[in-house]
């Protein structure tokens, strides 16, 4: 079952907003750039809960390139990479001249029969960590019980500080979870 993978961006410095052309559509798009990649404004959501469905659903069906945006009390937008965009030159044009960075990626597990509960050691650690093995990589479990926002917010937090992360779908609820390069299988004793 594929996984959804998802740049979550916590502010305005990591992305500006703009319009672009792709070859397939006549008008121009409103699009987001991170570094030096263009996203089209995907669709609108008015809760964390059906973000998460919908990534869900879309790494099921499509092999998208998505970022998440979080538009205060209004909700979320989400956004899909464009390979062949070009930025629309316009007579708008984008005000902010400085370069932005694209968080660290998240992926969304939304299915247990997708990741492996285990146990890991790392090396500034005495003790084993509960982590989630998904292919061959480990993720600690950060945070568990979480309802679908606070999931998405802490992610976000820890994307923009350059921590990949998951988000698994729990029968508790979710669970954040971060990437743990140097992790070791470990069986508990």
């Amino acid at each position: 079952m594929p996984v959804a993978v998802c740049k979550l961006l916590i502010y305005k410095g990591q992305y500006s907003n703009c319009q672009i052309k792709v070859p397939d559509v006549e008008t121009k798009l409103t699009a987001v750039k991170i570094g030096n990649q263009l996203y089209s404004l995907f669709r609108r959501f008015e809760t964390a809960e059906e973000v998460i469905k919908a990534l869900i659903k879309l790494a099921q069906n499509v092999d998208e390139q998505l970022a998440l945006t979080k538009q205060g009390r209004q909700g979320y937008v989400m956004w899909a990479l464009e390979l062949e965009a070009q930025v629309f030159k316009g007579p708008r044009k984008d005000g902010r001249k400085w370069p932005t960075h694209s968080p660290a990626p998240c992926l969304i597990l939304g299915d247990a029969k997708q990741y492996h509960q285990c146990y890991v050691m790392v090396p500034d650690l005495i003790e084993p960590l509960v982590a989630l093995q998904y292919e061959d990589r480990f993720y600690s479990v950060y945070q568990t019980s979480l309802e679908a926002d606070e999931a998405l917010d802490l992610s976000t937090q820890l994307t923009w500080r350059g921590h990949d992360s998951a988000i698994a779908s729990t029968a508790k609820g979710y669970a954040v979870c971060l990437w743990e390069p140097e992790a070791a299988p470990q069986v508990p004793t």
